[in-house]
């Protein structure tokens, strides 16, 4: 698979090599591409819970929502700005760091509600999920009259 990707990224650069303006525009295939801002998330399934992590570096513990409804966790944070954004004698020459909202939903069906559990600690959260305890199904057999 990855070198099927690589000469793809070949092909792609050859096709317009020769449009020198698009040699300049970041490529998916470089480590220069821009990273997303979505949450970054693993997700754990056993027989009884899922547990999942989500890196959220720099949010406040109290900037940070998490619900669960009809199967869909929902993990949202929100950071206001930074203080020292604001530079009044123009000694700032980047800033990367971002303010404002972000979101994802993940489907994780059958969890029981009632016992989930979370913390925050370095910039990752953890939430544990446990599912729902099957009920067995004994059956019963109706005859036919």
């Amino acid at each position: 698979m990855t070198n099927e990707i690589m000469d793809r990224n070949n092909l792609m650069r050859n096709w317009f090599n020769n449009d020198s303006w698009m040699n300049n525009l970041p490529s998916i295939f470089d480590n220069n591409f821009p990273e997303d801002s979505t949450l970054k998330t693993d997700i754990k399934e056993t027989d009884k819970d899922y547990e999942v992590h989500v890196d959220m570096p720099a949010f406040d513990k109290k900037d940070i929502d998490i619900n669960y409804n009809n199967d869909v966790l929902t993990v949202s944070g929100h950071r206001d700005s930074f203080n020292d954004h604001n530079d009044k004698n123009g000694d700032m020459i980047m800033s990367e760091r971002s303010s404002g909202r972000v979101m994802r939903q993940y489907h994780l069906p059958a969890v029981d509600m009632n016992n989930i559990k979370a913390n925050y600690d370095n910039g990752v959260l953890k939430i544990n999920l446990p599912k729902m305890e099957k009920k067995t199904d004994s059956g019963h057999h109706i005859d036919i009259d």
